[in-house]
């Protein structure tokens, strides 16, 4: 079998330039040492891009070396943005006095295999999540943290280095907005008013199917009894979540079985459990405030990871996990 390589080509576009500086070569020289490595793990097994995903990997490493070897860079942004904004310096891992947040460590290979293998993007859609305490990744992120560590005091400090190749700077600086409250004596949209009204204040409300919904829209809402008038797009959709707040009503399809609200009759506790994460990693199957609103009131109790301490994985970090996947969609419109 041909040895994979990696050129210089992919190095430059995540840089962002065309030209080669001084160091560049040493970095792809270390990113085709560990391909080999990389390669031995079963970590991407069954993925019909391996090869790319093996290549990306080799890359990303010699991108976090090259970070840390400067003491700056976007890792560091991302290290200590996460610890201003969640108290430590990486999401799922227990960090011990053996972190040291300018060298590299452990976990933080660990957490870029996760971040790899669990992605959502317009080029690369949510398909899973991966177990960021997954034996193999944590074996993988042994053999490559020894290489590095053995390559940290020779390489060469770069000037230039890339921009953004962990996490977008815009989704870091986002900021997680209180939730709307409805304050008493204050003026609301009519349509709220008339919600509260017919859920005797309750903020959420739960449907069963489209024609219940419209139902609803025309006889409590006093909306216009016109086909056009009631989203006839979420005619095909059952299991309806209906948020009341001071910004207005929102409606969710597909989600209320996961609510454990006391006025939810369709909530289902099993299918939770094997569902729900999805509405913390696929952008617009939940509006955000909603998803918020669940977790800020306990209403999503069994929500979890389909793997081992699935559930305390993601109520620990579900904000994080939230923004990581939904980006956009992570405080949005």
């Amino acid at each position: 079998m041909r040895q994979s390589k990696i050129y210089m080509r992919p190095w430059l576009e995540i840089h962002h330039r065309t030209k080669k500086t001084d160091t560049d070569e040493w970095y792809m020289g270390l990113a085709n040492e560990l391909l080999p490595l990389v390669m031995t793990f079963p970590l991407y097994e069954g993925n019909p891009d391996v090869a790319e995903d093996q290549r990306r990997l080799a890359l990303t490493c010699a991108l976090y070396l090259e970070d840390c070897v400067a003491d700056a860079g976007n890792w560091r942004e991302f290290i200590h943005w996460h610890k201003r904004s969640y108290g430590r310096y990486l999401p799922f891992y227990s960090l011990t006095e053996d972190y040291l947040p300018d060298e590299i460590n452990r976990e933080d290979i660990a957490f870029l295999l996760w971040a790899l293998s669990s992605t959502s993007s317009d080029s690369f859609p949510f398909n899973d999540v991966e177990n960021p305490l997954d034996e193999t990744l944590l074996e993988l992120a042994d053999v490559l943290y020894e290489r590095l560590d053995a390559a940290f005091e020779s390489a060469p400090i770069s000037d230039e280095l890339a921009s953004n190749w962990m996490m977008d700077r815009r989704l870091m600086e986002k900021e997680r907005e209180p939730l709307p409250e409805i304050v008493p004596g204050a003026a609301l949209p009519a349509d709220v008013e008339h919600f509260l009204e017919a859920g005797k204040g309750e903020p959420l409300m739960f449907f069963d199917s489209y024609d219940a919904l419209k139902f609803f829209f025309v006889h409590s809402l006093k909306w216009e009894d016109d086909e056009e008038a009631l989203l006839p797009e979420l005619a095909e959709f059952d299991n309806f979540v209906v948020y009341g707040n001071p910004k207005g009503v929102l409606v969710a399809p597909d989600v209320a079985k996961y609510f454990a609200a006391g006025n939810n009759p369709l909530y289902d506790a099993a299918t939770t459990e094997e569902e729900a994460y999805e509405m913390f990693c696929e952008g617009g199957l939940c509006p955000f405030d909603l998803l918020k609103y669940g977790m800020e009131h306990n209403l999503l109790p069994e929500a979890q990871f389909p793997f081992e301490n699935g559930k305390a994985l993601l109520h620990d970090n579900w904000d994080f996990v939230a923004r990581w996947f939904l980006r956009e969609f992570y405080e949005g419109d």
